[in-house]
């Protein structure tokens, strides 16, 4: 995913008419995004071990249990408070309640046990760094934002691998039923978002995962939910409006959860998840929503 890519997608979304403001939307994440992809963060030898990548993949176990990524705590709280600073002067974070409280922010709280951490378990890291950060009573908000700015760094830490994976991953053959991760095969993160390209008759593994946290995608199947592992058919369906039918939440009835997925080929222009994350955010919201109001009546 690169901006050119982002810019290709945005103009997609541009030519869309159903009355929400997808300039203002994919304007903050395009700049979001590239604010991001211009930091200039410490090197990181990642070191990519395709043995490691495949031992990971064949024991569905995140390559970074396997092989942390190490990163140096001075030069992460650098990052971050680097990435801070370029989000507040780009307006990327523009609500002067949420820029007071992030300028109030020590990123020298965080400990170096739990940036250790961020190399082998991310997910883990974000509950354990936010609360050093914000303490045990923080509000929503803020949570959101520092979550935001953590997973933005990690994103950088982490491009490379995430890559150097995907590309692994495009070499297995199948993913037979019920036998894809559903964590993320690099990290161990819960996926972010579901796509699916339409193939001719016959065709496999068109359907793909993608973790947020370090870029990766990887084949899933297309009968199973993705956020327990259900695999019956008659309790997973598709709902999505009419007039969108290149988004679509994958509903599970076992877990009653969603997977905002969307169909490639229903797209107005071409797919980028960076871009995908932001717009589905609307539509996961309108479908949540119209749940409320139907158990309302």
């Amino acid at each position: 995913m690169t901006k050119s890519s982002r810019q290709a997608a945005i103009a997609g979304y541009l030519k869309r008419d159903d009355g929400v403001d997808w300039k203002g939307l994919t304007d903050y994440a395009n700049s979001m995004y590239d604010v991001r992809d211009e930091l200039e963060i410490a090197d990181v030898e990642d070191n990519f071990d395709t043995e490691t990548a495949q031992k990971a993949i064949k024991s569905k176990t995140p390559y970074l249990t396997l092989r942390p990524l190490q990163i140096i705590p001075t030069e992460f709280r650098k990052d971050l408070q680097k990435l801070q600073d370029a989000f507040i002067e780009k307006g990327v974070i523009n609500v002067d309640e949420q820029v007071a409280k992030l300028k109030a922010l020590d990123w020298n709280k965080l400990t170096d046990a739990t940036i250790k951490l961020a190399g082998e378990d991310p997910t883990a890291f974000y509950e354990v760094a936010t609360k050093e950060v914000l303490g045990e009573e923080a509000d929503e908000d803020m949570m959101a934002v520092i979550a935001g700015l953590l997973l933005n760094v990690l994103r950088r830490y982490f491009r490379n691998l995430g890559e150097d994976m995907t590309h692994e991953l495009s070499k297995v053959d199948e993913a037979k039923s019920g036998d894809a991760p559903l964590g993320c095969p690099t990290c161990g993160a819960p996926a972010a978002i579901s796509s699916v390209t339409e193939g001719t008759e016959g065709t496999s593994n068109n359907r793909y995962l993608f973790c947020s946290c370090c870029g990766t995608q990887w084949p899933f199947e297309r009968i199973r939910c993705a956020l327990c592992g259900n695999t019956n058919s008659n309790k997973l369906k598709y709902v999505y409006a009419d007039e969108d039918p290149a988004h679509r939440m994958h509903v599970c009835e076992d877990c009653g959860g969603a997977m905002a997925t969307v169909f490639q080929d229903a797209l107005k222009g071409p797919m980028d998840y960076d871009i995908e994350l932001i717009t589905t955010g609307v539509i996961l919201s309108m479908y949540e929503d119209s749940l409320e109001n139907e158990n309302k009546q």
